[in-house]
C-alpha cells in the first residue's frame, strides 16, 4: 500500500473520531476536574516537543528519540489539548479560568503541531525512504 494512502487513510480516521467525538452527549459536569491538569499537559508537553524536536539535528544518534517524540511526547500534546476543547465544547461562560484553558489548550496544539512538523521534516531529509525509525 502506498504510504500517501496511509498518511490519507490516517487523516481520515482522526477526522471521523473528532466528529463523532464532538457529537457525543454532555455528561454534567463529571469530566471538568479533568480539563485543568489536561490543559497544563498540552501546553507543557507542546513546549517540550518544541524545545527537544530541533534536537534531533544535533544528537549522535537520533532515531530513538525520533520515535519518542512521534509517537509519546507530541500526541501527548495534541491529545491533552483536544480532550481539554472537548470536555467545555458546549460550555458559554465567560468564566475566566475556562477560557484561560482553553487558550492554553490552543496553545499546546498549537506547539503539537509544529514540533510535529519539524519531526516530519527532520525524517523527510535524513531518512531513506521505507528504512525503519526508530531502530
Amino acid at each position: 500500500m502506498p504510504v500517501w494512502v496511509q498518511v490519507a487513510a490516517s487523516f481520515l480516521l482522526v477526522a471521523v473520531v473528532m466528529w463523532f467525538m464532538f457529537r457525543l452527549p454532555r455528561r454534567g459536569e463529571s469530566l471538568y476536574g479533568w480539563a485543568p491538569p489536561l490543559a497544563l499537559l498540552s501546553v507543557w508537553s507542546g513546549l517540550a516537543a518544541v524545545v527537544l524536536t530541533p534536537l534531533l539535528w544535533i544528537v549522535r544518534y537520533p532515531d530513538v528519540w525520533i520515535a519518542a517524540f512521534l509517537l509519546f511526547l507530541e500526541p501527548a500534546s495534541l491529545a491533552a489539548g483536544i480532550l481539554v476543547l472537548w470536555i467545555y465544547r458546549d460550555l458559554n461562560t465567560g468564566e475566566k479560568t475556562i477560557l484561560l484553558q482553553r487558550l492554553q489548550a490552543r496553545i499546546g496544539i498549537g506547539l503539537g503541531l509544529t514540533a510535529v512538523a519539524a519531526g516530519y521534516a527532520y525524517v523527510l531529509m535524513h531518512k531513506t525512504p521505507f528504512t525503519p525509525v526508530g531502530v
